[in-house]
C-alpha cells in the first residue's frame, strides 16, 4: 500500500501525500492440507505449514489429486496447499490460481481455498472487488476465521474503504487479541484517514506482542512525522532499517524526516542508498527536493529528470521541477511544468496556484529570466547569462556558488594557458573543449554530479598553476 507521503521540508514544494510506503503485510497462506500418505520419492507430505521445498510439495500434493478415487474434500485440501507452494515459485501466480478454481469447483464450502484465492488476486495486483468477494465467501463458511477479516481488511484500504477496513480489523482482533498484524494494520487505516494518535497506539501494540516488526516500526514514524515528532519518526525508521536493511522504502522514508529537519546532507545519504536498492521516481523526486533545498540546482534538476524518465506521468515530480525553474528564472518552462502536473492531477492545489503565480509573472515580466548576473558583474559565472541557452548554463546562471566556480575555472584557465608553451597550451586548449563538451553532454544524466565535476576540474587547474 505505497502512498505518497508528505514532508514539511518546504512549502513550496509540495510533497507528495503519504509517500512513504505504508506497507501492510505480505500475508502467508496458512492452509490446511489433507491427512494424507507422505510421497514415496521425497517422503514429504502434503500438509499445510510444511517446511519443505516447493517443488518437493508440489509432487506430495499432486500425488492424491491425480488419484480421482479420493474423497473430493481431500483432493481439494491438496490442491489448497499445492497453489501455496505454486505461489512461492517464480512465475507460479497462474498455476497457483488454477489449483484454487479447482479446489472450489471440487469443494465449494472449503473456506480455506476461497480465504487464498481471494488474497492471491490482491497480492497479484488482481480484481480488488474479486478479492473482497472471495475473502467474503471465506468468512461465510468460517465465520471465526480472524485472518479472513484481516486479509478483507487489506482489500479495503487498498479500495480506501476505510470505515470497512476497520469494521474487518476491528473483527479479526476481537477473534484473536494478539493477532500482531491485524493491529499493525489498523494503525495503518487510522493514519490513513488522518487519525494519528489512533494509529500510533495501534502500532504501539503490535510492536508490544512482536517486536521485530520492521514495516510496523516505519509505520508508526511515519504517523510520527504527521505529528511533527521528527526525532521519533528518525529512530523508528532506523530501527526498521536495522531489522531489514535491505528495504529501499525505509531509507527513503527516513530521508524525508532528515530533510524536514534541514538534515539535508543526512537526507540524501539516505536517498542514496534507496536508489542503490532500487530505481524509483519518487525516490529521485526526493533527492531532487533536498538539493534544491540546498541550493543545488543542477544536481536537483538531474535528478528530477531521472525520476520523469522512469515515470513520465508523475505529477509531483513536474510540480518540484516547476518550483526549481521559477528560481532559475525559467518563467515558461515553469509554468509548462505546473500545467503538466495540474493533467495528471488535477487536484494537485500547489500546482494550481504555482500556475496563477507564474501567469502573473509572465504577465508582468515576461517570460525570459530574471536579470541575470552579466559576465562583468565580478559575481556571475564567465559567460552571459543574458544569451545562455544550454541548460547546463542556465543551472550555472541560477545557482551563485556554481556561478563562482565558473568563473574560478574559467580566471584559473586563462592564466594557466598564458603561462604555458606552445605545446603545453595546445594540450590545454583541448582538456578545456574536452571539459565542457563532456560537461554539456553529461548535464542532466542520472548521477552526474554538477558541481562536483567543475570542483574537480578547478583543482586540476590549480595544480598545474602551482
Amino acid at each position: 500500500m505505497c502512498g505518497t507521503q508528505s514532508s514539511a521540508q518546504m512549502p513550496s514544494l509540495a510533497m507528495r501525500r503519504l509517500r512513504a510506503c505504508f506497507l501492510g503485510a505480505a500475508m502467508s497462506l496458512l492452509l490446511a492440507g489433507p491427512a494424507a500418505a507422505a510421497d514415496g520419492e521425497t517422503g514429504v507430505n502434503c500438509a499445510s505449514g510444511s517446511k519443505a521445498e516447493p517443488t518437493d510439495l508440489i509432487s506430495a500434493c499432486s500425488t492424491i489429486i491425480d488419484q480421482t478415487a479420493n474423497p473430493n474434500a481431500d483432493r481439494a485440501a491438496a490442491l489448497v496447499v499445492r497453489a501455496d507452494a505454486n505461489a512461492r515459485t517464480s512465475g507460479g501466480q497462474t498455476a497457483a490460481l488454477r489449483d484454487l478454481d479447482r479446489a472450489i469447483a471440487l469443494d465449494g464450502r472449503n473456506a480455506r481455498a476461497w480465504r487464498s484465492r481471494g488474497d492471491l488476486l490482491r497480492r497479484a495486483g488482481g480484481d480488488l472487488n474479486r478479492a473482497a468477494s472471495d475473502l467474503s465467501k471465506a468468512i461465510e463458511f468460517d465465520p471465526q476465521d480472524a485472518e479472513a477479516y484481516e486479509l478483507r481488511g487489506v482489500v479495503y484500504i487498498n479500495q480506501r474503504r476505510l470505515d470497512r477496513a476497520l469494521a474487518d480489523f476491528d473483527q479479526a482482533i476481537k477473534l484473536k487479541p494478539d493477532y500482531a498484524q491485524a493491529w499493525s494494520d489498523r494503525g495503518v487505516t487510522f493514519h490513513l484517514g488522518g487519525d494519528n494518535e489512533k494509529a500510533i497506539k495501534d502500532f504501539d501494540e503490535a510492536l508490544r506482542l512482536d517486536p521485530k516488526r520492521p514495516r510496523t516500526y516505519t509505520n508508526r514514524g511515519n504517523a510520527y512525522k504527521q505529528l511533527g515528532q521528527l526525532d521519533k519518526s528518525v529512530s523508528d525508521d532506523s530501527e526498521a532499517i536495522k531489522l531489514d536493511p535491505k528495504v529501499p522504502e525505509y531509507y527513503d522514508n527516513r530521508g524525508l524526516s532528515l530533510a524536514a529537519m534541514g538534515e539535508y546532507d543526512k537526507a540524501i545519504a539516505d536517498y542514496d542508498q534507496a536508489l542503490r536498492l532500487a530505481q524509483r521516481p519518487n525516490f529521485f523526486t526526493n533527492r531532487g527536493d533536498s538539493y534544491q533545498l540546498k541550493g543545488e540546482l543542477g544536481a536537483a534538476l538531474s535528478d528530477y529528470e531521472a525520476a520523469l524518465k522512469l515515470d513520465p506521468n508523475f505529477a509531483q515530480t513536474y510540480n518540484n521541477r516547476a518550483v526549481l525553474y521559477k528560481k532559475m528564472g525559467e518563467r515558461r518552462n515553469a509554468l509548462a511544468d505546473y500545467e503538466t502536473a495540474l493533467r495528471l492531477d488535477p487536484g494537485n492545489e500547489n500546482a494550481a496556484g504555482g500556475r496563477r503565480t507564474m501567469m502573473a509573472e509572465i504577465a508582468k515580466f515576461g517570460d525570459e529570466s530574471e536579470r541575470p548576473l552579466a559576465t562583468n558583474s565580478g559575481n556571475g559565472p564567465s559567460f552571459d547569462c543574458a544569451t545562455a541557452r544550454r541548460e547546463v548554463e542556465k543551472v550555472i546562471c541560477a545557482d551563485p556558488q556554481l556561478g563562482v566556480l565558473d568563473r574560478q575555472i574559467a580566471e584559473t584557465y586563462e592564466r594557466v594557458l598564458k603561462a604555458a608553451n606552445k605545446r603545453s597550451a595546445n594540450d590545454l586548449r583541448k582538456s578545456q573543449r574536452d571539459f565542457l563538451a563532456t560537461r554539456n553532454a553529461s548535464f542532466g544524466r542520472p548521477g552526474y554530479d554538477l558541481r562536483k565535476v567543475m570542483q574537480d576540474r578547478l583543482q586540476r587547474l590549480n595544480a598545474m598553476e602551482s
